[in-house]
């Protein structure tokens, strides 16, 4: 007896290639984050985007990939794949922002 065919959908495979990248990244920069933190070597400006990256962006990356299956069926694919980028873009920025900045 056959089950059904596995993945349903191409999403799915893409869906785990993005999280391998998605994990990993929000993973290292939650070290690295973490890390910079805790050394005190920065100014002001760079602490809070700090703050915002590690507290805010890096969830909000997590919980976008995380709840695929919702939000394809409620902005399709395409714009699940749309959201996911935008966020991730806006996470890679500050995330390159902040380093700049603590270098």
């Amino acid at each position: 007896m056959a089950g059904p065919a596995w993945p349903p959908s191409r999403f799915w495979q893409y869906w785990a290639l993005a999280g391998m990248v998605v994990l990993t990244a929000a993973f290292w920069w939650g070290v690295e984050g973490y890390a910079i933190f805790e050394a005190r070597r920065h100014g002001q400006i760079a602490e809070g985007l700090l703050r915002f990256t590690l507290l805010i962006l890096t969830p909000a990356l997590m919980l976008v990939w995380l709840a695929a299956a919702w939000l394809r069926r409620r902005v399709g694919e395409s714009g699940y794949w749309q959201l996911l980028g935008l966020v991730a873009m806006i996470w890679a920025g500050a995330v390159l922002v902040t380093r700049m900045l603590v270098a």
